[in-house]
Order: C-alpha cells, then structure tokens, then sequence
C-alpha cells in the first residue's frame, strides 16, 4: 500500500487522456465548488507551516511532484508544495431526499467534523475528529444576504446548521471554520463537504467494504441491523454503521467516532487495492461515485489541485496516516476540550506529529521512542491521563477521553478482508 497512491493518480491521469474531454468534464462537474471569503471575515489564525525551501516529500522525491509518470504522462502538480495544509471535513447528514432514514430527523447537520493536516513535507496526515456534542463559542457567522447571526454557546455541529440555514453549503462550511479556528487557533486552508447519501455509492462503487463489526447492532433510528464478526457492508449498511450511537456501546457519540474512524481506514485499504488500481471501468466508477459526494472549497475542489495533493503523498507510510479525538473532559452529556487539547492545536499549529489510536493500517500506531513521545513546544501530548469527568456525566462513559496505552497482550481488533 505504500505507493499506492501515486498508482491511482497516474491512472487518474491515463483514464482522463484515454477517456478524452469528457470524462473530465464530468467528473469535475461533479464537485460543487464555493468561494467563501465573503463569509470568512478578517481577525483569522496565522496561515499554517511552510517547509524550508528545497524540501522534499515523503519518498525523498520533490513535494511539488511534476515529474514523468507512468506512459510518459506527467505526474499531477502539487499547487501547495513545501507549505503545511489544514482541511476542514464535514460529514453533512440532512436527513432529507435521498438521505431521508425515517427516522424523524430533519434539518441541515455536520455530525462528522475533522480537521485533517498534511504535513509541509508530505510525510504525514493527521486526522484530528473534533466530537459533535463539544460545546464551543459559535462567533457571528455572514449568512449569503449579508446578515450576521448572533454569538452562541452550543455544540459545534450548530455552527453547520446555522451558517447553512438558508440552504448554502459553502455559508455553513465557512462558519463551521470560523468556530473550528475560534477553537483551536489553527488556520483552515479549505474545506470538504462529503454528502452522506452518496457515501452510500462510493461504499458500492468498491463492491462493499470489508468491516469487523465488534458486537450485534440492531438500529431503526440509524436504519441498519448487522450480526457481530467480519463481513461486507454494502453502502446502505456501511452508512448505517457510521449513523449509529445510542444502541451500540455506551451510547456516546465519541464511541461512535471510533467506528467512523475504522470505517474510514477500511474504506481507504479497499480504494487503494490493486484489484481497483488495474480496473480502469472500476476505477472511473468509484472516482465518479466519490466527486458525487463532494461540496468542497473553489480551490481544493479542482480535479489537478486533488490530484496533485494526492499524487505528493505517494510515499507515505499508512502508519503516518494517523487519526486521533481531540481530547475532551465531559459536561453533562456533553463534552468539552480538555487542558490537553491546548497540546494538540500547538502540535497542528507548529506541523508537529499528534499522538494517535489508529492508522491508515487499521491497527494501533507504533510507539513513539521515549525521547520522541512528546516535544517541547506541545507539553502534555502522548499523556495517558486526562482529567475525570465530572459527577454529572453519563453513568456509561469513559473516565477520559485518552485512553490508556494498549498492553501488548491485548488483541488488535480485527482487519477483514473480502
């Protein structure tokens, strides 16, 4: 898997010179772009981390890319080479038209947020999920007829609904950063919407995704019912996986980011194997399904800018995809950011390396040497302990939101396959 990716960009790359005009043309028009500086306003963090100039990417090869791929086609452009990215993803769940589940659910929601951060040298991703159910500041948001919301206390999956309650996806987006940069102090570069109806196609453009499902799940609200074990989810059973909350485990939505997040790295094992790679009809379909799902920033929704991004992490290790959950300290049945979490935003802010529960491996990331678990600039980072919840939190929550670490004993959670 480790150059896998530079094998879908070229392919990427063929398809579209073989397929001509029109297969571009299709699948950039799939993705709706918005430009959002109107909705940003002034008074943002300082722009991320750039890399030295000179520096290369992860496989010792230049970060901007550009040189020959396979077939004499030139290798998709890195547009932001040597500079630190920040991407907020949103998983948007209106519960209307195709994403209607009967479960009663109504209204534009983001009940996935992560901030992902692609290191200057293209070394690294780390994807940070940030719990629906935190309670932040909601600062002012500009809605589309130049009207200002009011500040608000509420939890950060708000910010969505009310920056996008006229209907525009890019007012929402954009609100959704200025409560995500509020509360981290870390500036977003773009963002991503993925629509969670068409999440439903790109699971079956894959021909199902092999998950480990760890106990019985029988869900109206999330509209699924799976046995426990390994097995294939089809789109609308991989969708209800990632919905369902209140029925599987303790019933929180941080355990439901777990889930999410192996759902992710599974989806990821699957698009980037070989049995996709060297079927160009296959491929087209799963590219064609995914830029379905997309509402996305005017810059990073361009096909070559995604390419290129993509194209300049084809040396990456999968264990340097890492994901992790902004540490947290419960409030009620909601949460807020613990002291630690101060630790990671410097960590994201200064390009540093975060402390993580998963990898793009789907298993536990490899310790980090003593000497390296924790940097001078991010004190506190890669601490097993975080502060207990307070007496009113749900009786079936866990003490903190950082787990300890794993003892070498304990047995992985499965990896499945097809």
């Amino acid at each position: 898997m480790l150059r896998r990716i530079a094998v879908v960009c070229v392919a990427l790359v063929l398809l579209l010179a073989g397929a001509g005009a029109l297969a571009y043309s299709r699948l950039q028009g799939n993705v709706e772009r918005h430009d959002i500086a109107r909705f940003l306003g002034g008074g943002r963090p300082a722009v991320g981390t750039a890399a030295p100039r000179g520096d290369v990417g992860a496989a010792g090869t230049p970060a901007s890319g550009g040189e020959a791929g396979t077939a004499g086609v030139a290798a998709p452009a890195d547009t932001e080479a040597g500079k630190a990215l920040t991407i907020l993803v949103l998983g948007s769940d209106s519960r209307a038209g195709a994403n209607d589940d009967r479960s009663g659910i109504a209204g534009m929601r983001a009940d996935t947020t992560i901030l992902a951060h692609v290191a200057a040298d293209r070394s690294r991703v780390d994807l940070v999920s940030i719990p629906r159910d935190t309670l932040v500041d909601i600062p002012p948001c500009t809605l589309p007829d130049g009207t200002q919301t009011a500040h608000r206390n509420d939890m950060i999956n708000a910010a969505f609904a009310i920056g996008g309650q006229t209907g525009d996806v890019g007012a929402a987006a954009a609100c959704s950063i200025r409560t995500v940069e509020k509360l981290t102090g870390v500036f977003v570069d773009d963002f991503v919407v993925v629509d969670f109806a068409g999440f439903k196609s790109v699971v079956d453009a894959l021909g199902g995704v092999p998950m480990y499902v760890p106990e019985a799940i029988d869900d109206r609200r999330a509209d699924v019912k799976l046995a426990p074990g390994c097995q294939v989810l089809n789109g609308h059973d991989a969708l209800g996986f990632a919905r369902v909350r209140k029925s599987v485990g303790d019933g929180s939505d941080i355990s439901r980011i777990g889930r999410q997040q192996e759902l992710v790295a599974a989806i990821a094992r699957e698009a980037l194997g070989e049995h996709l790679l060297t079927r160009p009809p296959a491929l087209y379909r799963f590219l064609d399904a995914t830029t379905r799902t997309l509402t996305t920033g005017e810059e990073i929704g361009r096909i070559p800018v995604l390419a290129g991004l993509a194209y300049s992490l084809r040396g990456i290790d999968p264990e340097s995809i890492r994901f992790a959950t902004m540490p947290f300290v419960w409030a009620g049945a909601r949460v807020r950011p613990s002291a630690d979490a101060e630790a990671l935003w410097v960590a994201l802010r200064d390009d540093r390396p975060v402390p993580a529960a998963l990898t793009g491996t789907g298993a536990a990331p490899t310790p980090a040497p003593a000497s390296e678990s924790a940097s001078p600039s991010a004190p506190g980072l890669g601490s097993p302990t975080a502060p207990a919840p307070s007496p009113s939190a749900p009786a079936a929550a866990p003490p903190s939101s950082t787990p300890p670490p794993a003892s070498p004993s304990a047995a992985p959670t499965p990896v499945c396959t097809k």
